[in-house]
């Protein structure tokens, strides 16, 4: 009898997508490229009477990358993502360039735009080799049921047509692996990657064996239930912790958890949003002995400087994950994860005065939340300043072991030799 590929099965013969060296902004931005190229050329192909097997598959491979690919796009291209875009625009490019390709595809479509989005950096998952081929085959013998699919995702803008996609997924037959036909994978596996692109809203999740899903599936009670069951756990995500589509579930992958609450249990971050410049609403009260310090220097120009800091990080810091407090018990200001080669993560807090009592407070909050997040763990800890400081504080910020940054016009600076691998050296 035909094996499935089970979630708790996959001993690597999983789509792996969001690795954990890119969980990032960066890598969420770099699916979102995907989901517009692919539409954009999704758009066109739709547009035809015909549509082949070998096309919707070739749409399916803008998705993949490959063992040797890197941040740079550089060892997928040649092998994965200009055969996809051959097969796609039913054209011969063996022989070609990637700027050549992008060159001529969009000479064809009579689209300018569509150069850049194909020189960009795309691909995010790596479909496991042994499928490659034998999906190819799998999408021949179910054209009729799957493009009416990849159509109708296409054209999906509400929650209803997608759980209608999701409850015909389920009734798919599995993907026989190349070198042992009675080996299945779950449809789902190949097909959500596919629909993620495709989506206009990036609501479609992905849903696979990757170890983050798998995670994400067990503390949301429903690794063992069916598909449906799995999408509208998912699903329920958006509109909290700052998750605002599929891209945000994906990069924040094994750490999604801290972002759930549950009886009995808060959930404790959230994606670093975006803050309003302008605003005066307050800010946290997070130490009543020095807050009454700092509001005499002007409160309305106190959260402005904050907020401005704290965006300057989200721009400067885009290719790390960042994330901020949510439960009133560790309402810190920036987690930067991974932030070094040895993965270790890095919380930061901000404040607007370079005036000791704002950074006798950050520290000592710093230490409390680092405590309540990694518990007796060695803390990386780091005050981002809006200026540097008089040398007494650097002091005694060195002397505390606690990192400290601040911005000289659109740069980040640090005084610290273990910082410089997200900030510059001061001089």
């Amino acid at each position: 009898m035909p094996k499935v590929i089970d979630l708790d099965d996959v001993n690597g013969l999983c789509l792996t997508q969001g690795w954990e060296g890119f969980m990032s902004s960066y890598w969420a931005e770099r699916q979102r490229n995907t989901n517009k190229l692919a539409r954009k050329i999704a758009g066109k192909l739709f547009e035809q009477q015909d549509v082949t097997p070998r096309q919707i598959y070739g749409l399916s491979m803008l998705a993949w990358i490959t063992n040797s690919f890197d941040g740079d796009n550089a060892g997928y291209i040649s092998s994965t993502k200009i055969p996809a875009l051959g097969h796609v625009l039913h054209s011969n490019f063996s022989g070609m360039n990637l700027s050549e390709v992008a060159n001529i595809a969009s000479s064809e479509a009579s689209d300018a735009s569509l150069e850049a989005l194909i020189l960009g950096h795309t691909g995010f998952t790596n479909f496991y080799k042994a499928f490659r081929n034998s999906v190819l085959i799998w999408i021949e013998e179910h054209m009729e049921v799957l493009l009416p699919l990849y159509k109708d995702v296409y054209e999906a803008t509400e929650d209803r047509e997608r759980l209608a996609v999701v409850q015909r997924i389920s009734n798919l037959p599995g993907i026989p692996k190349a070198n042992n036909p009675t080996q299945l994978m779950r449809p789902e596996y190949f097909l959500t990657p596919s629909f993620f692109m495709l989506d206009v809203d990036i609501k479609f999740p992905l849903i696979n064996g990757n170890p983050g899903v798998r995670n994400l599936l067990r503390r949301l009670n429903v690794v063992h239930l069916d598909l449906v069951s799995q999408y509208r756990a998912m699903t329920a995500l958006y509109g909290t912790g700052g998750i605002v589509d599929a891209a945000d579930l994906d990069q924040l992958g094994p750490s999604l958890s801290d972002f759930i609450s549950t009886p009995g249990q808060g959930a404790k971050k959230k994606l670093l949003e975006e803050k309003d410049e302008s605003s005066s609403s307050d800010l946290p009260l997070k130490d009543e002995n020095d807050v009454e310090s700092i509001r005499k220097s002007g409160t309305v120009v106190q959260r402005r400087i904050h907020n401005r800091l704290t965006n300057s990080l989200r721009r400067s810091l885009a290719s790390f994950t960042l994330l901020e407090g949510r439960d009133d018990s560790c309402m810190f200001d920036v987690l930067v994860c991974r932030y070094d080669e040895e993965g270790n993560d890095l919380l930061i807090e901000v404040k607007s005065s370079i005036e000791i009592p704002s950074v006798r407070m950050a520290v000592g909050q710093l230490f409390h939340y680092w405590h309540v997040l990694h518990g007796d763990s060695d803390p990386h800890l780091a005050v981002l300043l809006p200026e540097r400081p008089p040398l007494s504080v650097e002091y005694f910020l060195s002397w505390m072991s606690v990192g400290l940054l601040w911005y000289e016009g659109d740069t980040l600076f640090t005084a610290d030799e273990w910082l410089q691998c997200i900030a510059h050296e001061a001089s």
